[in-house]
């Protein structure tokens, strides 16, 4: 009987620690409201600078933004419409950081 009790203690801990390591594992990294909001400022400086004509001011605006977000959609916009300004295509990084927008809920 002490034999039973202690393998089904055994098999419960086991579950317990498997479970817990599954939960911790799928953590990953949460932007807070706070850096989309961030963010979003960024790229709204980043559009402004583009529209005058000043693609060194929004190149370091969309670094800063693409340093802010965390891994995800919005974050690969950023770095698509940096890619986009280091090529001269100025309406790709446009539609890029509009993009990105959207998916802040900007």
């Amino acid at each position: 009987m002490t034999l039973m009790v202690q393998t089904f203690k055994i098999a419960i801990a086991m579950a317990v620690l498997f479970g817990v390591g599954l939960i911790i594992s799928n953590v990953g990294p949460i932007a807070s409201a706070s850096d989309q909001e961030t963010a979003n400022k960024q790229l709204d400086e980043a559009l402004k600078s583009l529209d005058s004509g000043d693609n060194a001011g929004a190149e370091g605006d969309l670094i800063e933004a693409n340093s802010t977000l965390a891994e995800g959609q919005a974050k690969t916009e950023v770095g698509d419409a940096i890619t986009a300004l280091q090529a001269g295509n100025i309406t790709g990084a446009q539609m890029e950081i509009e993009a990105a927008q959207g998916l802040l809920g900007n």
